[in-house]
């Protein structure tokens, strides 16, 4: 999957419990543990 991500957002995984908070964006998909990372909400 390819997506956008956009500074400030944060996403985590569902596996792990890993967070990544977006510095600078761009395209591309943010993965961990072999899956893509989910959006966190705010």
């Amino acid at each position: 999957m390819n997506m956008t991500s956009h500074k400030g957002e944060l996403y985590y995984c569902e596996i792990c419990g890993a967070e990544v908070k977006v510095e600078k964006g761009g395209d591309g998909s943010l993965t961990c543990c072999g899956q893509a990372m989910v959006i966190k909400e705010t």
